[in-house]
């Protein structure tokens, strides 16, 4: 009997032992993160002339409805120079959770301005896909088919600048949360576009797209 009680004892002193280092590992960790989240003031893709003038239209970051720091990192636009400028915001909350969100300006040259490019292309190779361009405003454009496969559909639409002579843009852009862009991006107007797309399992092959 006496051998039981002294059992039990101990059995009650490691509970309490391991009950006290529970608390101690969690103590001060909280249990419910609220992510951050960033609202931008203005258009999200913008177009400025070569020569123009652009003001940065402003962001917001909160966490649990409290506004929080934002930090702004990227290009720096020069509106002198076309090209594609991308702007990040990053806002981090308590527990190191960080969120970022993009901006995009296009400086066009004056030699393209107002070009509309629209219209259907079908790439001459591969799946040999029909890529629908549209005209957003100006000279930004979308395309739902990047790659040129045989179905094109919103997983597969970017955004895209026409900024300047023969050149086109595809900032890093997230569809559906996955990454794209597209490197020697060029087109002859009213003939073809090209570009090699960069996103997990497209290869690296220069992608050519024939007006239909």
């Amino acid at each position: 009997m006496k051998n039981k009680i002294i059992i039990f004892i101990l059995a009650i002193a490691f509970h309490a032992t391991l009950t006290g280092c529970s608390e101690l590992d969690t103590e001060n960790v909280s249990k419910i993160t609220y992510y951050p989240i960033i609202t931008l003031t203005g258009d999200q893709w913008m177009v400025v002339p070569k020569g123009g003038s652009y003001s940065e239209p402003g962001v917001k970051a909160t966490e649990d409805g409290k506004e929080i720091p934002v930090v702004t990192a990227g290009d720096a636009v020069d509106t002198s120079t076309p090209g594609v400028y991308t702007i990040k915001y990053i806002a981090t909350n308590k527990d190191g959770f960080a969120k970022i969100e993009y901006r995009y300006v296009g400086v066009i040259s004056p030699d393209v301005a107002g070009i509309d490019i629209s219209g259907k292309y079908k790439r001459d190779a591969g799946a040999g896909g029909v890529s629908t361009v549209t005209k957003i405003k100006d000279n930004l454009f979308s395309s739902d088919n990047v790659g040129g496969v045989a179905v094109p559909g919103p997983s597969t639409t970017v955004y895209f600048y026409f900024y300047d002579t023969e050149t086109l843009g595809v900032p890093y852009q997230l569809v559906q949360g996955s990454p794209f862009y597209c490197e020697d991006a060029t087109i002859d107007v009213g003939t073809s576009y090209s570009w090699v797309v960069i996103n997990g399992g497209y290869g690296t092959a220069l992608r050519n797209f024939v007006k239909l």
